[in-house]
């Protein structure tokens, strides 16, 4: 069994990767049109990795947020990984307070597909979608998301790259009020940007900033892939090391909590924690796995490692 640990030093704050929990992404292996930040790959705080689906990728971010996967795609399989990115996320008692996050993935082609990108309401985008100065807005349009009986309505807005600029000259400012039609959307490529939220019958996990790119598609289409989107469930066996258990971790850390504030902090993101180490002193553990529990070690009361698994 492989674990992360977050460790201090007296009263310096050191940190310490025992196994390799994030991995460098090359521009090539991530969706294209995205701006790839530069993370740290040693960081036992930030994730920057490729999984398989929609429901690792929920497990990896945590329980703090919430994902959402299409269920209509216009045709096109999903051909690339789901690509996760957080960096410099802080959780105090559950709750979000600042960061960046990202999930994204891409379906089809470049002559005809779409990307999605997600995050975190509360966060910032830690990979943004390519600007392009040729985008205006094609207007607003009403979403129904969730099951029926369930359902709620939701505003997005929709662009399309239709502002043609000069070849040979610098980009010039869209004018205001410049709006696109909707078949532009399928000519020159479309955006839809909306914030995804539970139904009202659920409280957690909490909304999402969705932005779907699309070329070779038409506007109906983008349309029909925004409206079919479900939450995504997390998948229960890949919550160990998620972005929201490190920083939990972090905070354990560096505030220099005790054991008692530390485990209410645990219980507080839906996790718990035990005494692996006091004094420097080893204590008498189980041996099994848990992907929703934190290993801690005190020295003098004072959190001083945390791993999880």
């Amino acid at each position: 069994m492989t674990s992360n640990s977050v460790k201090s030093s007296s009263k310096s704050v050191k940190v310490r990767l025992l196994a390799a929990g994030a991995t460098v992404i090359s521009a090539a292996a991530i969706a294209p049109g995205l701006a790839i930040p530069a993370l740290a790959a040693d960081s036992p705080y930030d994730i920057n990795e490729s999984v398989k689906s929609w429901s690792t990728a929920a497990a990896m971010l945590g329980t703090a947020g919430s994902l959402w996967e299409p269920a209509d795609t216009a045709g096109l399989r999903r051909t690339s990984k789901v690509d996760v990115i957080t960096y410099n996320l802080v959780i105090t008692n559950g709750a979000v307070t600042s960061g960046d996050t990202f999930a994204g993935a891409t379906y089809g082609r470049p002559a005809k597909g779409f990307q999605i990108l997600e995050k975190w309401a509360e966060t910032g985008f830690a990979a943004d979608p390519e600007p392009s100065t040729s985008l205006a807005k094609v207007g607003n349009v009403k979403i129904k998301l969730g099951e029926p009986g369930t359902q709620i309505t939701l505003t997005a807005q929709v662009f399309a790259n239709c502002f043609k600029q000069p070849s040979n000259a610098n980009p010039k400012e869209v004018p205001a009020g410049y709006r696109c039609k909707k078949s532009d959307v399928l000519a020159t490529g479309g955006m839809l940007k909306m914030t995804a939220r539970p139904p009202s019958t659920m409280t957690e996990p909490g909304d999402t900033g969705i932005v779907l790119q699309s070329t070779g598609l038409s506007y109906d289409q983008l349309v029909a892939i925004a409206s079919s989107l479900t939450q995504v469930a997390p998948d229960p066996n890949a919550g160990a090391g998620s972005a929201q258990m490190r920083a939990v971790c972090r905070q354990m850390v560096t505030d220099e909590l005790t054991f008692a504030a530390a485990d209410k902090l645990a219980q507080a993101n839906g996790y718990t924690a035990r005494l692996a180490s006091v004094n420097g002193k080893p204590q008498a553990l189980t041996m099994d796995y848990r992907v929703d529990r934190m290993n801690l070690s005190t020295v003098i009361n004072a959190v001083t490692e945390c791993t999880y698994g």
